[in-house]
C-alpha cells in the first residue's frame, strides 16, 4: 500500500493593496497553516513623526551615530527630505536599526503617564517594517522552540497615550522594536520588567512625562546562535524633569549572562546583574555617545528615583543595582 506524508511548506503570499499595487504590498509567511511574519505596506507609515526631542520642555535630542555606526545602520529608502533616513519613526517612538546584528542600535519613546491608558493584550502578531530590508531585521525564526522571548525594547504600554492607542499598541509589535531575551529576564520581577516597572512607578514627574532610550549592549563576543548573535545585557537611560523643572539623566543595565549561558551549550562572558550606571560607562559598553547628557546626569549617590530601591540606598560604585 502506498504510503502519504502530510508536508507542511513556508509560503509567502503577496497581497495587493490600492491602486498601486507594485509599490503597496504585505507579505505574510505561513508554516502549518498558521501566519507567523506580516510586512506591512509602506503606506501604513506616512506621517509618522515618531519621537519627539522636545517633549519634556530641555531637549533630549537623539544620540550622534559615530561614522562605523551610521554606515552600519539600517536606512530607509526615499526617506523625507530633511530627514535622518537611519530614523524610523513610529507612534510616540522611533528605533535605529543596526543593520548587520539585525538589532536595533536604540530605541527611544516618549511616555505621558497623564494620557496614558491600558490597553489590553490581545494575541502577538509581529510585523516587519518595510521601509528597510528584511534581511535586516530578525524574523520568527530565532524564537521558535526555545526560551527566547521577543523582549519589547519599547515597552508595549509605553506610547499607548493620546488619539490613537490601537496604533500605538500594534507599533510595538515591530521585529525592529524587540530584541532575543530569554524568557526569566524578559518576564521577571526582579530583572527587566521589575526594572521598567520601577522606573514608571517611582519617577517624581513633571507632568508625567517620561524620555527611555533602550538598547542591546552588542559584542562581536555575543554568543551565535541560529545564525544571530545574542546580547548578553541590555541598557536604558531614563530622563524627565523634576518639578522644578530640571531635567534629570540616569543609566540603568541588566545582565542575561547566565540564564543565556544556561540555555546554551557553551559558557558566555559577562557576570549578571542589575546595575544603575554612568553614562560613560554606558558608552564604554554600548558604544552609543550620550556624552551631551552628562551635565543632567544625576549622581549615583543621589537622593530620589535613581537612589531607592525598596528604600535601600545605592553604593558608590556602578554595581550597585539589584532589584
Amino acid at each position: 500500500m502506498q504510503s502519504r506524508h502530510k508536508l507542511s511548506v513556508p509560503l509567502n503570499i503577496t497581497v495587493e493593496v490600492g491602486a498601486s499595487a507594485a509599490a503597496e504590498t504585505a507579505q505574510v509567511a505561513y508554516l502549518d497553516g498558521a501566519p507567523l511574519e506580516i510586512a506591512r505596506p509602506r503606506s501604513y507609515y506616512e506621517g509618522y513623526t515618531g519621537y519627539d526631542p522636545e517633549f519634556l520642555g530641555p531637549g533630549l535630542p537623539l544620540p550622534e551615530l559615530s561614522d562605523e555606526q551610521r554606515r552600519n545602520a539600517a536606512k530607509v529608502n526615499n526617506a523625507p527630505p530633511g530627514g535622518d533616513p537611519t530614523v524610523l519613526p513610529y507612534t510616540h517612538f522611533s528605533i535605529v536599526v543596526n543593520r548587520r546584528r539585525q538589532l536595533a542600535y536604540y530605541a527611544v519613546v516618549n511616555i505621558d503617564g497623564s494620557r496614558s491608558a491600558g490597553f489590553e493584550r490581545q494575541a502577538d502578531k509581529w510585523f516587519f517594517d518595510s521601509r528597510i530590508a528584511e534581511s535586516e531585521q530578525i524574523g520568527e525564526s530565532l524564537y521558535r522552540r526555545n526560551a527566547l522571548d521577543r523582549g519589547h525594547l519599547v515597552r508595549r504600554l509605553d506610547p499607548v497615550w493620546g488619539d490613537d492607542l490601537a496604533r500605538a499598541n500594534d507599533d510595538t509589535f515591530h521585529f525592529t522594536n524587540c530584541a532575543p531575551q530569554h524568557e526569566k529576564f524578559n518576564q521577571g520581577t526582579e530583572l527587566w520588567l521589575g526594572l521598567e516597572n520601577f522606573i514608571l512607578e517611582n519617577a517624581d514627574l513633571t507632568d508625567k512625562k517620561m524620555t527611555v532610550f533602550t538598547g542591546p549592549v552588542m559584542t562581536d563576543d555575543d554568543p551565535l546562535y541560529k545564525g544571530a548573535r545574542l546580547p548578553l545585557a541590555f541598557w536604558k537611560v531614563v530622563g524627565y524633569c523634576k518639578p522644578d523643572g530640571a531635567l534629570r539623566v540616569s543609566a540603568y543595565m541588566l545582565e542575561q549572562t547566565q540564564l543565556i549561558e544556561d540555555m546554551l551549550p557553551f559558557e558566555a562572558l559577562f557576570d549578571a546583574g542589575t546595575y544603575r550606571i554612568s553614562l560613560e560607562q554606558l558608552r564604554e559598553r554600548a558604544g552609543l555617545d550620550f556624552q551631551y547628557l552628562e551635565p543632567h546626569e544625576t549622581p549615583l549617590t543621589s537622593d530620589g528615583l535613581e537612589a531607592r530601591v525598596r528604600g535601600v540606598p545605592l553604593k558608590d560604585d556602578y554595581s550597585n543595582l539589584v532589584l
